[in-house]
Formats: structure tokens, sequence, C-alpha cells
């Protein structure tokens, strides 16, 4: 296997130096670390935007959660030695466009950012090493961000003394710098910036819309949260469309980026259509939104989610 390297820039205009690190130096030399974090699709649940947008029409289902191993890119950093005037660190991977005009992927991070120690280069998923579809041998992680940012088969790390222009960051993959990423549709002429923070989510995930359930018996009511880029709070939910809401019971905490279950009791006592709906707030106070957002590019859909059920 050849090494994964990764090379650190003073300036562009002062000359480049390297120190390559292989796999194995990774995974002996630096003190492993674990961290259990969602990775989301930017465009995660875009194919609900109304008006639609272009671009893969995903429902709810681009993305997962995972314990993620490896090491801190801090120390990595600190190994290399970080000259004075660094602005950004710069990532690259192995993989490639299918199309030959396609540019090479590359996203960035803020020096304090990528200094934070929480930001990971890992090698390992779940116990075991990274799966290639998930980016072996090596991966960036960055908890609380958009998986845009967790550049898969990672071999190359560029410190930069400007913020970086290349077409990922200065073009692709940005959202309105307005609140919640919203515009109305048709709108222009509005800043933007690289996206970057998760949103706080919550779904059922054992009953569907059009599930029929018992009238007068106990319902059980299933689902997961997360609070984006910091810990899950609470998940309230209601069975009256959002009239009343209740405070629904959180299962065992992996870590304040991770999924985290949560379950409740429905017991209607009539029979009909009822909504079900469930919605997150983090430990910043940030709830879901009742009114979904809409830009573009499909991002940050959080919108609170909802279901019909038919009692019967």
């Amino acid at each position: 296997m050849s090494p994964c390297r990764y090379f650190l820039m003073r300036r562009p205009t002062a000359g480049v130096f390297s120190q390559p690190l292989s796999l194995k130096q990774l995974m002996t030399e630096f003190e492993p670390v674990e961290l259990a974090a969602v990775n989301q699709c930017s465009g995660n649940s875009r194919g609900l935007f109304n008006p639609r947008v272009a671009g893969g029409q995903w429902g709810n289902g681009a993305m997962g959660c995972a314990k993620w191993t490896g090491v801190r890119l801090k120390d990595v950093l600190d190994r290399a030695g970080v000259k004075p005037g660094a602005v950004q660190v710069r990532f690259n991977g192995m993989d490639s466009g299918t199309l030959p005009g396609t540019p090479d992927f590359l996203k960035s991070l803020d020096l304090d950012h990528a200094r934070d120690g929480e930001v990971m280069i890992a090698y390992g998923m779940n116990g075991e090493a990274l799966p290639l579809l998930n980016g072996f041998p090596t991966r960036l992680v960055v908890p609380g961000w958009f998986a845009t940012y967790w550049v898969k088969m990672l071999n190359d790390v560029e410190v930069l003394d400007k913020p970086d222009d290349n077409f990922w960051m200065a073009t692709a993959y940005r959202i309105p710098d307005t609140p919640h990423a919203s515009v109305n549709p048709g709108q222009t002429g509005f800043k933007t910036v690289p996206i970057n923070r998760l949103v706080p989510r919550s779904f059922i995930t054992n009953l569907s819309d059009g599930s029929q359930v018992p009238a007068g018996h106990a319902v059980a009511v299933r689902g997961i949260a997360f609070g984006g880029d910091t810990g899950l709070a609470k998940v309230m939910w209601s069975s009256d469309g959002g009239a009343h809401w209740k405070e629904a019971a959180l299962e065992e905490d992996y870590g304040k980026y991770s999924f985290r279950r949560w379950n409740a009791q429905f017991t209607p006592s009539s029979k009909g259509e009822k909504e079900l709906m469930v919605k997150a707030v983090n430990s910043d106070g940030v709830v879901q939104p009742s009114t979904a957002n809409w830009n573009p590019g499909g991002y940050m859909r959080n919108v609170i989610e909802s279901i019909k059920v038919t009692v019967v």
C-alpha cells in the first residue's frame, strides 16, 4: 500500500515543505481518538424542496452515524509545524470526478477550526478498518459540519496563507448568507457563504404516512434526532398536528454529535386521521423551524417532520 502523505505549506511564495506520513505511522505514532458523529450530505432532503430545485433528489436518507477512530488533525499539524501567517487548511483526496472537466475536489477549514482538537483524520469506522465506500484508507471527519468537508481517501493536507478560492469553496456548496440560509424562489443578488454547520433534526422511524394504529391502545412512537453542531437537549412530539407538545424520553447518549434515539407512547382515544409531529431542540436552544427554508441549492432542510396515521 502506498503511503498516505500529508503536505504542509508555509506560503505559496516561500516554497513548499512536506512531511509524508504513512497509514502505519498515523496508527502507531499518534494518540488514537474515537468520536461518534453524524455524516449528512449537504443536499439531504433536497427532493422535498418546493418549488423543486436541481440536483440529486434525495429524501431524508442521505446521512448516517458512526463511531470514527483516528487521530486529531491538530496533532498531525503540530507534528509538521504550522508557520506564522497560516489562515486555512486545505484537504484533497485520491478520488476524482467521472467527467474530465470536473475540478479537483478540494475543501478547506479555517486554521482555528482545523486545530480545535475535534476534527479528525479517521482510519476506522465502528471498530473496523474504514470501508472503501466510506473513504479508505483515511478520511477527514468534521463533526457538526456537512459532509462536503469530510474528504474521503484523504492523502494531502495543505496549509494556506490566504482564504481558499478553489471552485468547491468559492462557487459550489454555497448557501445564502441569510437566516436559515433561506431566500424566496427567484430571488437574486443575495450574498452567499460556504455551507458549514449542521442544524438540528429529528425523525419518526417506526411509523410512516398511512400507518394504521388501534384506538384505545398504547402505540410506541420512536425515532432518531441530533442537535446539529452541538448536543441534543430534548425532543418534543405532538399527536394533534402541533397544537400541543410533549417531551419524549431520550435513550443512550453517544456524544453531542451523534444520533440519539427517542421514544414516546401515543394512546389515541378516537378513530380517524391524526398528525404526528416531532422536533429537536439542541443544547444552544435552537429548535427546528415550523416552516421549511428554500434556496436554489436545496441545502439545509430541517423543517419539523410530520406524518399522518389512521386510527382504526
